[in-house]
């Protein structure tokens, strides 16, 4: 009787696997080098999308630290220039309430994007994108642990993965 029992639960388990496995979340997703241009396509939204590269920055106009005395010792402001061109767009200001980028490290670390009062800040240049045109800004990140590997943008609402760049080569050392 166990071993039916155990027969007939290892076939319900792999039937139920089989039958319920998820599609890949990034399967339609582009995927490129640093500097690469990336078409996006999102709930009507299309844009030609390039991350530039990820270095130090200054601290930026509005930055606030997070209160930990351990994260101030240890982070630094970094920045992401990008460069945006929209095709298409419902709206000018459709952009800036669909993208955000995040800086992941080769720990799946994930750093948000954060708001600054930096003349150049994306989220700024972005709340006036007609299609037609180009927006360059760059994106912040209080990088305190290991350094970003991957640029991911991302729809905030939905935590969809819209494109992503990476930094290093696949088969090459992590930094």
């Amino acid at each position: 009787m166990s071993r039916w029992l155990a027969y007939l639960f290892s076939v319900v388990t792999t039937v139920a696997a089989l039958a319920v496995a998820p599609a890949a979340a990034a399967e339609d997703t582009p995927i490129g080098q640093i500097g690469q241009t990336l078409r996006v396509n999102f709930n009507g939204i299309v844009a030609d999308v390039t991350v530039h590269d990820v270095l130090a920055t200054d601290v930026p106009p509005g930055w606030g630290w997070n209160g930990s005395p351990r994260w101030r010792a240890q982070g630094s402001p970094w920045r992401a220039p990008v460069t945006i061109t929209t095709i298409q767009a419902p709206n000018p200001y459709a952009m800036a309430l669909a993208f955000t980028f995040d800086g992941v490290t080769p720990y799946a670390d994930a750093y948000a994007s954060k708001h600054t009062d930096a003349p150049d800040a994306l989220e700024s240049v972005l709340r006036n994108a007609p299609p037609g045109a180009t927006v360059n800004g760059d994106v912040y990140w209080d990088v305190y642990r290991a350094l970003v590997t991957n640029v991911v943008l991302i729809n905030p609402q939905t935590g969809k993965h819209l494109a992503q760049w990476n930094l290093w080569q696949p088969g090459a050392p992590l930094p």
